[in-house]
C-alpha cells in the first residue's frame, strides 16, 4: 500500500521542516499563484532520494521558488505510478520505473514530464574469477531484478547494443539493486548490474569492461518525471515551481560549491554514515554530469526509450510524442530559473 504522510509529518521525519512560501527574487504574482497550488509530489523512499530532499531543504529552493508540496512515499518500483493513477499524487520526480510508457500505452491518464537523472548511474561488477568484459558474461549467473524491470532492460540493451547474445548468460532474480550486489560479493552470482556508489568499495568485485552503462547507452534516460494528466491541466503554475526548484538543485548539485553541502545532506539521510559510498557519488556528479537545469526531454529522448522497450518486448507500438509527454511545464520552468 502507498506510504502517506501529512506534510508536516513528512518535513519533521526528513528535516524538512521549516519550508515555507518565500519570493526569493521571483515576481510576487507568480509566487503567489504557484503557493496557491498544492502538489503532492510522491517518491520512493531510500538514501538518494533522502539526500535530495535534505539538500533541497538546506539550499532552501522550494522556498525560493514557491513550492507548497505534500509529499508522500510509495514503496516498490511501480508504487509512485500507481498512487498518481489512483489520484493520490500529483507528480513524481525521480524515478527508475522503466514501466512508465507501457503504462500510459494501456491508457493511464499519466504523461512523461522531464526527466530527474539523465545517465544511468549504473556500472557491472563481478568476482575477479576471469571476467573481464562483457564477452566473458557468456555461461555466467548475472544478477538482476525481475524479469523487464529496470536493471534486467538495461542489461538487455546494453548487450544487444554490443552484439552478444542475452540468451547466453543466466539471468536471476535477486531483488533490488543493492541486493543483486549484495549476491555477487555472497558469491550467489558470477556478476551483477548495480549502483555506482559501489566504485569505492574495498569487497574485491572488479567493474567489466565497458559495463559502465552511462558510457555503453548515452542516450538512455535513466529517471524519468511523469504527472498526472490533470495536475498538468489544473496546477500547471505549481508543477512549473516544482521543476524550477529541482532543476536549480541539480544544477548545484553538480559545481564544486555543493562538497560540503552535499555530505551534509548525506550525513544527515544516512546513518550509519558511509563516506565511500558518499564519495562515490559525489565524484560521479562531478565528473559525469548526469542531472540538467532544464528537465525537459526531447523527441528523441523518448523515441529512444520507446524503440528499446519494443525491442525489448514491454511496449507494443510507438506512439507520438504528444500522447505520452508534455514537457510545457519543464520548458517555463527553465526560462524561469535560467
Amino acid at each position: 500500500m502507498t506510504q502517506t504522510c501529512t506534510r508536516r509529518r513528512f518535513l519533521r521525519s526528513t528535516g524538512l521542516l521549516g519550508l515555507s512560501l518565500a519570493a526569493g527574487g521571483l515576481a510576487a504574482p507568480y509566487v503567489a499563484r504557484a503557493a496557491a497550488t498544492q502538489l503532492t509530489i510522491v517518491s520512493n523512499p531510500g538514501l538518494e532520494n533522502a539526500t535530495l530532499n535534505a539538500l533541497m531543504e538546506q539550499q532552501g529552493y522550494f522556498r525560493q521558488f514557491g513550492v507548497e508540496a505534500r509529499i508522500v512515499e510509495a514503496p516498490g518500483s511501480t508504487g509512485p505510478f500507481n498512487a498518481i493513477v489512483a489520484g493520490s499524487a500529483d507528480v513524481c520526480m525521480v524515478s527508475g520505473y522503466d514501466g512508465v510508457l507501457s503504462r500510459i500505452e494501456q491508457g493511464a491518464s499519466v504523461k512523461i514530464v522531464g526527466a530527474g537523472m539523465k545517465k544511468c548511474a549504473l556500472t557491472v561488477f563481478a568476482r575477479p574469477n576471469g571476467i573481464q568484459a562483457l564477452p566473458d558474461l557468456k555461461g555466467k549467473t548475472v544478477a538482476v531484478g525481475p524479469k523487464l524491470g529496470l536493471l534486467h532492460m538495461l542489461m538487455l540493451q546494453l548487450l544487444k547494443e554490443k552484439d552478444i547474445d542475452a540468451r547466453q548468460i543466466n539471468f536471476v532474480n535477486k531483488g533490488s539493486n543493492e541486493q543483486c550486489y549484495e549476491a555477487v560479493v555472497k558469491g550467489e552470482a558470477d556478476a551483477c548490474c548495480a549502483s555506482i556508489s559501489h566504485l569505492n568499495d574495498k569487497d574485491g568485485l572488479v567493474v567489466v569492461s565497458e559495463g559502465n552503462v552511462w558510457q555503453a547507452l548515452p542516450r538512455c534516460i535513466f529517471q524519468t518525471a511523469y504527472a498526472s494528466d490533470s495536475a498538468l491541466r489544473d496546477k500547471h503554475d505549481g508543477m512549473v515551481a516544482v521543476m524550477a526548484a529541482y532543476g536549480a538543485l541539480y544544477d548545484y548539485l553538480m559545481s564544486p560549491a555543493a562538497h560540503d553541502a552535499f555530505f551534509e545532506a548525506r550525513k544527515h539521510a544516512q546513518k550509519p554514515f558511509d563516506r565511500a559510498s558518499a564519495q562515490a557519488i559525489w565524484d560521479f556528479n562531478q565528473a559525469q554530469r548526469p542531472y540538467s537545469r532544464d528537465l525537459s526531454l526531447s523527441a528523441d529522448d523518448i523515441g529512444y526509450l520507446q524503440d528499446m522497450d519494443i525491442g525489448l518486448g514491454s511496449l507494443k507500438h510507438k506512439q507520438s510524442f504528444a500522447e505520452v509527454a508534455d514537457m510545457s511545464a519543464a520548458e517555463a520552468a527553465a526560462k524561469l530559473s535560467g
